[in-house]
């Protein structure tokens, strides 16, 4: 009688099937100048001792090396500390916003993730830009802008100290004015504008990240086309002071009402007013017309301003 044995192996293989897996936390955010960890954590199929490589990209997409060949780069060197499971900043700046990319290898494999840091700042006071003398019907355009925030700001605009609603057509009080706002590019545009529009405006910047920030108010008057004493002037002209030539004779009642001239590269390309008399009234105002290019100021004794005004 045959009695048979049978024997079961039992094989065990490893390695065959490894995972080369690394792990982040995909968004962090932190105010600027406080520390911050970027985590990133790796399964143990990498070996013991894997080689770890942080790099950075920015908002414009420029790269750049964190940490390399077991340390930090120059510009990151007493800045970060890497960690089993992390890279650690003592201190963010708004430039440190961007997307940090955690590279793992070892034992012939090989992962990556991102991380994306968004450095919270404050909205710092915004730059606007408001005319302060427009014609009636013309299409102006005010723009505000927070070159600071992070997130980006949104933005309100008011007038006479009230704030704008984004839809005018929404509120009865409101209904009669035609403006348009946009409340992300910050911009507030009239169409065909009228008089109901004149007012003193400015914008305010928030972006959740610390007190609402205010522009300076600027007055703006609107006139009649066919109004004689005022200027037609550019609504895209900026608030900004510029300096006049002092071979230039400024009429101070002109001065006073309109504000500061410009004359563009010696070169008049509209009216001109002509009355140069320091304490005459209100300028005459000339036809439009070209004029070439002066040569010298001191050679053209009655031209006064140009007609570039705000």
């Amino acid at each position: 009688m045959w009695t048979f044995v049978f024997v079961c192996l039992a094989i065990s293989v490893t390695g065959l099937h490894a995972e080369f897996t690394v792990t982040v936390s995909p968004s962090v955010k932190v105010k600027e100048n406080e520390g911050v960890d970027l985590k990133c954590s790796y399964t143990a199929d990498f070996g013991s001792a894997p080689r770890v490589e942080w790099k950075f990209r920015d908002l414009r997409g420029s790269q750049t090396l964190v940490y390399f060949d077991n340390k930090p780069t120059g510009q990151y060197a007493g800045r970060i500390t890497v960690y089993d499971g992390g890279l650690r900043f003592s201190k963010v700046t708004r430039a440190d916003t961007g997307d940090y990319d955690c590279e793992v290898s070892g034992n012939a494999g090989y992962d990556e993730k991102t991380i994306k840091l968004r450095v919270l700042v404050p909205p710092s006071k915004p730059v606007s830009r408001i005319p302060s003398s427009v014609r009636t019907g013309s299409n102006v355009r005010l723009t505000c802008f927070d070159v600071d925030g992070s997130p980006p700001s949104t933005y309100k605009w008011y007038k006479d100290n009230t704030p704008l609603p984004e839809d005018p057509t929404m509120f009865p009080n409101f209904k009669n004015l035609t403006y348009k706002m946009n409340i992300f590019s910050g911009n507030l545009e009239f169409p065909s504008i009228s008089k109901l529009d004149t007012g003193s405006y400015f914008c305010e910047a928030f972006n959740g990240e610390g007190a609402p920030q205010r522009g300076d108010a600027v007055h703006m008057e609107v006139h009649d086309e066919d109004n004689s004493q005022a200027p037609a002037v550019s609504s895209s002209l900026s608030t900004e002071t510029q300096n006049v030539p002092s071979k230039i004779t400024m009429n101070h009642m002109l001065e006073k009402q309109y504000g500061v001239f410009m004359l563009q590269e010696s070169i008049i390309t509209s009216a001109i007013f002509t009355d140069g008399s320091q304490d005459s009234h209100q300028p005459s105002l000339q036809a439009s017309k070209a004029f070439p290019r002066v040569k010298s100021l001191e050679e053209e004794k009655s031209l006064t301003l140009s007609v570039y005004c705000w």
